[in-house]
């Protein structure tokens, strides 16, 4: 898996913020009531539950960041909306410097349609200080994407490593990168979220 496969997936749906945003999707109907609120860590509204929803992560203000950025970019898809002028719920969930490579992945991945954001899971995280946690994850990078005619997947699913780099910025946790490790996972370590 390239970055930039791997930052599409993991940046949508990693599917979900906390610090990101409080206001609703600018691309989607707003959130079930219930979502919590953007500075209070705790689990992604709608994830289905399974061993990865509830691991040791779940809740953890990085991993609900990385989350909250993956629906966004889902709805983003879905919405066929890549201006960043229009997205400011997207633009909330990650740092300027992702932005550069964020904003144009997502211009590339407009034709296919998004049943939810990319199934993702935290296999590990590593805090390198106050303000920077890596995560380790699983990603389904591919057949996850349907065809809007059909609504059959575009390809056949697979199951990859990545990490994510989330960084607290002003007090909210952003995604500032997502980069490939090209190992391998099972779709046993990824929640499935659907819209």
């Amino acid at each position: 898996m390239t970055r930039t496969t791997a930052a599409l997936v993991a940046a949508a749906g990693l599917v979900l913020t906390t610090g990101c945003s409080d206001q609703a999707s600018d691309v989607a109907p707003p959130a079930p009531a219930g979502t919590p609120a953007v500075a209070a860590p705790g689990p992604v509204p709608g994830t289905a539950s399974s061993p990865a929803a509830a691991g040791p992560w779940d809740g953890d203000p990085a991993a609900v960041a990385v989350r909250v950025y993956l629906r966004e970019q889902a709805l983003a898809v879905n919405a066929r909306v890549a201006d960043p002028a229009r997205l400011p719920a997207l633009r909330a969930t990650l740092t300027t410097a992702a932005l550069e490579w964020a904003v144009p992945l997502l211009a590339q991945n407009l034709g296919d349609e998004m049943p939810g954001p990319y199934p993702v899971g935290v296999l590990g995280s590593t805090r390198e200080g106050q303000d920077r946690v890596v995560l380790q994850l699983c990603l389904q990078d591919r057949g996850w994407q349907v065809d809007r005619a059909d609504g059959e997947p575009v390809n056949t699913a697979r199951y990859s490593t990545a990490t994510a780099v989330v960084l607290r910025v002003d007090g909210r946790w952003l995604v500032d990168d997502v980069a490939s490790t090209s190992g391998a996972c099972t779709a046993g370590d990824v929640v499935v979220e659907r819209f």
